[in-house]
């Protein structure tokens, strides 16, 4: 990442693998020379507006909220393990500066192993990039390179370019 106050972007995540891939992402980030910031919320109740004095004591300070999500960026990119929905609701204080893009579970299947499920329900850290280009009204081809570009039209396998090799069986 960069320094909060020149960010373009924050990356979101909520939930471990999100982690990784919105890691992954942000490192292509840095090498196309995007600034922006990597934020992790171990516990996103904290920060959605509160509906009692009880959630109210119980919410992240002002610092804290302003330090992770700074006036000066207004875009978004959020990936969770839930439904989207809610988590973008959620953020809504934050991302109400501009435009936002959240990624999470579409109920979409037909996998064995995480990096599957991750790309069946378009959450990998190519789709991350694909919604950052999206809102930083960049060309795709600025942060993802042509096969990535193929797999995520549907025109190329993943494996081997967005997921691992697929397994030989040997062995």
């Amino acid at each position: 990442g960069h320094r909060a106050d020149r960010a373009e972007i924050t990356l979101v995540a909520i939930g471990a693998y999100q982690l990784g891939e919105v890691l992954r992402a942000g490192r292509r980030l840095t090498e196309r020379g995007i600034p922006h910031t990597v934020v992790y919320l171990l516990e996103p109740g904290r920060f959605r507006e509160p509906r009692t004095a009880a959630e109210a004591a119980h919410q992240a300070p002002d610092a804290v909220r302003q330090a992770l999500f700074p006036d000066t960026v207004s875009r978004l990119v959020l990936v969770t393990h839930t439904r989207p929905e809610p988590m973008r609701g959620l953020l809504a204080p934050f991302h109400g500066r501009g435009p936002t893009a959240a990624l999470g579970y579409v109920s979409a299947g037909g996998t064995y192993d995480t990096p599957g499920l991750l790309f069946a329900n378009r959450s990998t850290w190519a789709h991350c990039l694909a919604e950052a280009a999206r809102l930083l009204e960049l060309p795709r081809a600025r942060l993802l390179d042509e096969p990535e570009i193929q797999v995520l039209d549907g025109t190329r396998s993943p494996h081997g370019v967005i997921l691992p090799d697929v397994p030989d069986g040997r062995g």
